[in-house]
């Protein structure tokens, strides 16, 4: 049986010459950077490379660079780092309703250690920026904005957003969980306007468990990792120098073929919403032409996902209900909701997610087989014309 693999926002197939860096790192590159010696010599360069690599994707100096865990840990640290390095300047945080649980649950510890937190609305992926425009002011210290959303797709307006900081005069950071936007929106850091920025391996087809943090050389932080001082104290800790060699990898051949990959998958989603369009009617799509190129979401209003999902599983397709952080989710609304979604449109709701690895006829065998779904079971009103 043929698999077909959509569910690239949860994660990625590493790219052949990752894992071989990843191995060969391992096993003849595996000195612990801090040692004086060849090996250590040998490990201290890979991580240095890698660090180049990615600090030339978001056009920054290799300095500004610091590896971490991954997305998540990257987002921990830019926003406790920022906020308890800079609390004198006050001790509000804004942020919107849609972030990633790394961002929001980060956020909500701070609220209980007596942060000032304001949630800016985002219905149907338009974020309100009058509201964002009045939250902002002098004694805000950070504004926290995904990039692109993990559930449609839906692309926020970073540089933006620091327009209104500045034209505020608040001396607010801006953090940018770009998370699912590396590597499939041209951006910089400069293009954003951000101070801080999150990246992770898994999602451009690099090794889970390691990401960066891009962090502004005039910003002050405050390390949550004590121990030798690695990544310039920032982030002690034994570096994991194979992910993060593989990492470096990934984003160079990510970043040296975007001028192809972005263009496909482009064509790959607006072919997928056109195929949900013309062969379930009824299905109501979230996602559009504006979004991220990658991501398309939909719902089957009525019919749990979850069972959809474990059909498609038996047939080696694989989506997802939701993005993959979210699955242990069990209280308070959902980020679909949080979108203004329906209960019964984000119960019901898919998100299929493409790679420069994917094809039209991938989508074609998806849509067949989602069809075939709901014949089977008695939903034939997906596929009546006209209204529900």
């Amino acid at each position: 049986m043929r698999e077909i693999y959509l569910d690239n926002s949860a994660t990625t197939k590493p790219y052949p010459e990752v894992t071989n860096t990843v191995v060969k790192m391992l096993t003849e590159t595996y000195g612990n950077p801090s040692s004086l010696h060849r090996l250590g010599k040998e490990s201290k360069f890979e991580i240095e490379k890698a660090r180049q690599v990615i600090a030339d994707s978001l056009d920054v100096n290799s300095n500004e660079i610091y590896f971490t865990s991954g997305g998540t840990e990257a987002n921990n640290l830019a926003i406790k780092g920022a906020c308890l390095a800079n609390s004198k300047k006050g001790n509000r945080i804004v942020t919107s309703v849609a972030e990633h649980p790394a961002v929001t649950k980060t956020i909500r510890d701070l609220k209980k250690q007596g942060w000032d937190v304001t949630y800016i609305s985002a219905p149907n992926g338009v974020l309100d920026i009058e509201e964002l425009e009045s939250a902002i002011d002098d004694r805000t210290v950070l504004v926290s904005i995904m990039l692109v959303n993990n559930e449609t797709g839906c692309i926020f307006p970073l540089h933006k957003i620091k327009e209104i900081i500045k034209q505020k005069q608040s001396p607010a950071l801006l953090h940018c969980d770009a998370v699912q936007g590396y590597g499939k929106l041209e951006f910089t850091a400069d293009s954003l306007g951000a101070d801080l920025i999150s990246v992770s391996a898994h999602k451009i087809h690099g090794p889970k468990g390691v990401g960066a943090l891009f962090v502004k050389n005039v910003i002050k932080m405050f390390s949550l990792h004590l121990g030798g001082g690695q990544e310039r104290g920032l982030r002690s800790g034994t570096e994991n120098t194979a992910f993060i060699a593989g990492f470096g990898k990934a984003v160079e051949i990510t970043f040296s073929n975007m001028y192809k990959e972005i263009p496909h998958m482009i064509e790959l989603r607006d072919y997928c919403i056109e195929a949900i369009g013309e062969c379930i009617p009824q299905a109501v799509v979230h996602s559009n032409n504006r979004g991220a190129p990658h991501i398309v979401n939909v719902s089957l209003p009525g019919v749990e996902n979850k069972h959809v999902v474990e059909f498609l599983d038996t047939k080696g397709i694989y989506i997802s209900s939701a993005a993959a952080c979210k699955s242990n989710y069990s209280r308070g609304p959902s980020a679909l909701e949080s979108l203004v979604l329906s209960r019964e449109l984000a119960e019901s709701a898919l998100r299929i997610s493409f790679s420069n690895l994917n094809t039209k006829s991938d989508i074609d065998d998806l849509i067949e087989n989602l069809v075939e779904y709901c014949r089977q079971h008695g939903f034939e009103r997906f596929f009546e014309e006209g209204e529900m």
